[in-house]
Parts: structure tokens; sequence; C-alpha cells
């Protein structure tokens, strides 16, 4: 153990590092001795375990020495440190780049080398790394024979050292490295280019003591392959969403896939009632045979289900009324696969259980009733009618008042300009509560404007992949000096996440409106805090305040247009602006536009909390 202590002191590279940690394996005590990645599962028992880090914390990668037990933990513990230590020494030494070596042998083996289509690097532990194949310099951009003072570890992506160390660190052992791994290298322009390298260990051979890289180019695959991967995520999300059920049959009659409707729709037991299915086998030809045996075997119908099938031939709207009453629409289509052979059948499923009963039962109806359906039908069409008039009459006399009111505020800012003439102090408040008013009522006008077209669905959505924690932060930051003149501690509090998918815009008036109502009613000395974090399935935004609250009567009428709470002149400590009543109503309707909810709670005289879920996509576009 000593002479282990002394070569661990001496050891100047990794492969002398490498052939003490086998050393220590050998000792009796020692189940298991290895450097691995920090990452790596932890095994055994952790009592006799001993984690040491070896190298910079964000590599990653520690010695790890299991022992059989606790006198041996004892015994070896300090020499499995002074090991780690050395490997730690050895791996912070820099690797430069050296001019590539001269190549013995075979004059075309050297041509065949520095042509090679990989990148060909060579790294001695105890002297550096060279760069053996011109497509180094090609892909990269650096010169290979005269290589700049850089660590090869310099050029790989921070994120990506972990694995190239582990990768470097199997091959000092002696080993060779299973697999490949795809490794992110900075070009001389800055830029990242994906590089599949595979390693080859040469440690042991005596007459060459390095560690030879090979790396190919495969930026443009990888980006083709995500954007495929990508594409197939989206249409397997479409598939397994829609309502009506899809299986895609081979040319052997085995169903290859099905989405959720399908198990749902035959009943096959399989449909979770979370929205998924289990992968469970099952057998789906006696599924669609037990479909079919449900049918008169004497019917036309079921006759043309077996040819169909059989001779692999089309079937559009073919109707299978079933024992439990329920009545599927089926679509039989056959499916071409590349040179035009037949690769199956593709059969689509409705319920149309509904549609038929309506059907039947107007078939059935007398003249009478036909009649009071038409009646019903103008009633409703004169309804939809007026509705229409008056969204269109809120919006145009919105848009005819907008103009004159913008003018004001305008000509206000012009009469309260310094350079128009010295005003008065009345004459200055004067314009003071025209602008404010003016203000007002154009914050009216523009909510009218957008209730109405919420209203008559002709918003559209522009969504898009959002930072909401940069977005919260903008929102807040608008509001903070209103907050620090009304002396109120304005607090977000946002955890990070994916991205949401939204019209960020929206978002952002919806959580203004919020943060701005709590400032307004909230004390001086009370606290704002605005809360955000990822869900299962989204986002959820919490906006609280220590403020007035809201009477628990007004709390059902909340969501409606022009309400205002029965308590909003309640003091506040300060002179407020009075609301539209309608913010709360337009912020619901963007939250619903999106697929998401609004929920508020709330304690007379100890704050309000309004809460908003927002799915990770909108659930439409509006209109």
């Amino acid at each position: 153990m000593v002479d282990l202590v002394v070569r661990a002191a001496n050891a100047t590279t990794v492969v002398d590092a490498q052939r003490l940690v086998a050393q220590l394996r050998g000792f009796s005590g020692v189940r298991s001795a290895e450097i691995v990645s920090a990452l790596t599962p932890v095994l055994g028992e952790l009592d006799l375990l001993e984690r040491l880090p070896v190298g910079p914390a964000q590599w990653g990668q520690e010695l790890r020495v299991e022992f059989s037990a606790a006198p041996a933990r004892t015994e070896l513990l300090a020499a499995a440190a002074e090991i780690a230590a050395a490997a730690d020494r050895v791996l912070a030494q820099p690797c430069r780049a050296v001019p590539p070596p001269p190549m013995h042998g075979s004059p075309l083996a050297a041509a065949i080398t520095a042509g090679a289509r990989a990148m060909i690097l060579t790294v001695d532990p105890s002297r550096g790394w060279s760069a053996l194949s011109d497509s180094f310099t090609t892909v990269l951009g650096y010169d290979r024979h005269r290589p700049g003072d850089y660590r090869i570890v310099d050029l790989i992506h921070p994120d990506d050292r972990p694995a190239a160390v582990a990768m470097f660190l199997t091959c000092c052992s002696g080993r060779h490295p299973v697999g490949t791994v795809d490794l992110r290298l900075c070009t001389a322009t800055g830029r990242w280019r994906i590089i599949e390298v595979a390693a080859r260990s040469f440690v042991d051979a005596a007459d060459v003591g390095t560690v030879a890289f090979f790396g190919i180019d495969v930026t443009r695959q990888r980006e083709t392959e995500r954007h495929a991967r990508v594409e197939q995520q989206r249409l397997a999300r479409l598939v397994e969403t829609m309502d009506d059920g899809l299986l895609l049959l081979d040319e052997g009659g085995r169903v290859g896939l099905a989405n959720l409707a399908a198990h749902r729709l035959l009943d096959t037991g399989l449909a979770g009632p979370a929205g998924e299915h289990r992968d469970d086998p099952l057998d789906w030809a006696a599924v669609i045979g037990r479909v079919v045996e449900r049918l008169d075997p004497d019917s036309p119908r079921a006759e043309r289900l077996r040819e169909a099938f059989r001779l692999r031939t089309a079937i559009v709207g073919e109707e299978l009324p079933l024992a439990d009453g329920r009545v599927l629409e089926v679509d039989l289509v056959p499916v071409a696969g590349p040179g035009e052979s037949d690769s199956g059948t593709l059969v689509h499923l409705r319920d149309t259980t509904a549609r038929v009963a309506v059907r039947r039962g107007l078939e059935e109806r007398s003249r009478g009733l036909e009649e009071r359906s038409r009646g019903l039908e103008e009633r409703n069409r004169a309804l939809i009618e007026a509705t229409a008039l008056n969204n269109e009459f809120v919006a145009t006399v919105s848009h005819e008042l907008r103009g004159p009111l913008s003018s004001v505020v305008a000509f206000a800012h012009l009469l309260g300009d310094a350079s128009t003439g010295e005003l008065s102090e009345d004459q200055r408040t004067y314009l003071d509560v025209i602008d404010r008013n003016a203000n007002r009522l154009l914050r009216l006008i523009e909510d009218l404007l957008l209730l109405s077209r919420l209203e008559a669905r002709t918003l559209q959505l522009k969504p898009m992949p959002t930072r909401l924690p940069e977005l919260l932060a903008v929102a807040v930051a608008e509001r903070t000096p209103a907050a620090l003149a009304a002396g109120l501690d304005l607090v977000l509090e946002c955890a990070g996440g994916p991205e949401l998918v939204c019209d960020d815009t929206r978002v952002h008036q919806v959580v203004d409106n919020l943060v701005s109502n709590a400032v307004k009613f909230t004390p001086s000395g009370g606290q704002v805090t605005v809360r955000a974090g990822p869900t299962e399935d989204g986002w959820t935004i919490a906006v609280a305040d220590t403020g007035v609250g809201i009477p628990a009567a007004d709390l059902p009428r909340l969501f409606s247009a022009f309400f205002r709470g029965s308590n909003v002149a309640a003091a506040v400590g300060r002179q407020v602006m009075p609301g539209t009543g309608l913010g709360l109503v337009v912020s619901r309707a963007i939250v619903e536009l999106h697929g998401g909810g609004i929920s508020v709670a709330s304690t007379e005289g100890v704050g309000t909390t309004v809460t908003l879920s927002l799915p990770s996509r909108p659930a439409r576009n509006g209109g």
C-alpha cells in the first residue's frame, strides 16, 4: 500500500493514474475501483462505498471505490484518496496541441490517413494532441500543421466535456469505449459542429502509447433527424388526440398503429380514464372479428366488409350498428407503399350514434314538428344576428369614440407642455383631470373593442415559443414604479421551466391587468407577489396581494362585465383611479382562448389571489 501511495505521488499522466486504479482493484478487501461519471447509478452498500471527486467539478468524474468490509475501508482509504488526488492533478495538466508526428512506414498509409473523411486525432497523455487528417482543417477551420496554443478540451462544448473526458479516461485504462458519442466542437469562426466520435486505446502498445479519436461531421444529419423526430412526434400527438379512431393494418392484417379513440370505440379494455392506453399485447384480429360478428352474418354489409378486408378494396361511410346500441361509421382505405405496392389498409372509425339517432328521429317526425324545428332555427338565427349586430354596434361606437378621445389626450398634453406657456395651479389641475378621465375612457374603449372581438370570435392568437420567466419579469418591471410610489413591495418568484407556446402579447396583457389591480387595491406597506412555475401540462401563474380583498357576496359576479366590488371605495391610504369593470372579463376570455383557466380566491380585509393555468400550447387559435 505504501508503494501505491508513492507511485500516486509520482504519477505524471492519466495512464499512470488508471494503472494505479487497476492496481487498487487487486487489493484484498476492494470489490471494485473505477473512475466513472458522477451521474452513474450508485450500486452496492453505501457505507462501504467511497466517492472521491476527480478533475474539475464541471467534468463530473469521480473515483468510486467499493470495499468489502469496514476494516479494509479504513486501511485502504488513504491510498484511494492519493490515487484520486493523482488523477485530479494529471487531468488538470494542460494537453496542448503539438505538430503531427512524422508518419513512419508506408507512404500510402500516410496519404490515406491525411486524406481520410474522418477527423483523426491522437492524444499522447505525456506530450499533447495532434490532428493527423486534413478533414480537421476542412471541418473546423484550424490549421492542423500549425495548431494554436489551446487544449483540445477547449474546443468542446462545456455541456459535452463530461462525455469526452469519460471516453478519454476509458481509453487511458487500456479499454476501448463502447459505441460513439456526439460532441459539439467550436470552429475557427465560432460556430458549433456536431461530431460523432469513436475512440480507440493504444496506450498499452509500446510503440504507440496514444489514444486515437475518429470523428465524422454529422451536423446536417442530426438536424435532419431532429426535424424528423419533431414532425413524427407532432403527427403522433395529432393522431392520438383525434376523436376518430384510426387503425393501420399491414398486408398481413396485423395492426401496426391504433390510437386511443380506436381502443375506446372498439371497446378493447385498454383505454385508461386519464386519456392514455396501455401497450399490452392485443389480438386485434379477434377484436375486429367480434365487431363483424355483432352484425347480421347474412346482411350485405357484413359480406362487403369481409370482401374489403380480403381484397384490400376501399369502403367509405359504411355504418355498423352494434348490439350495445352504438353505430360506428367505417372507412377502409388501401395504403400504397414505395413503388405503389400494397402496404395494408387504413381503418377510420367514427361514432355516429348521435347523428344516426337524429337522422332517424327527423325521419319519424311529423310535418308539424318540422315546422316547429324551422321556427326554432329562425329564432336562433335571429338571436345570432342580434348578437352580431350588438357586437358590431359596440365596435363601431368604440371606434368612432377612440379618434376624438385620442385628440383630446394629445391636445391636453400639448396644453400642459411648458413651451406653450405657463399654467396656473388650477389650470394644471384641470388638465390633469382631463388627461386622467380621457385616458380612462380610452382604456374602456380598448377593453370594449377587445371584448367585442372576443365575443365575436374574431380575435386571432399569434402563438409562438415564449420564455415565461422573461415575460413575467418585464410585466413586473413595468409596474414596479407604481408599486414603489404606493409604498408596496412587488415581488416575482418564478421557477425555471420549458417554453410556453402562447400569444405573448395577450398573456402579458392579462398579467399586467392582474398586477395593476393588485397594486391598486393594496394599502401602503403591503405586498404583491407574482408566482409562476411549470406543471405537468403547462404553467401556473398566481398574483397574490395583501389588499382590501373581495366580499364573499361579490365573488360569483366577479367575471361579469362592468361589475366592480362593493368595497372598491375602501380606503387604501391613497387616491386610486376607478377601473372599467372589464379587466377580469377580458382576462378570462384571453386565458380561455388559450385553453386555460382562471380562478379567484379572496378574503375581505386579508387579500386576494388570482390563479391562471395555461396549457403548453393554445387549445385553439380564436376566430
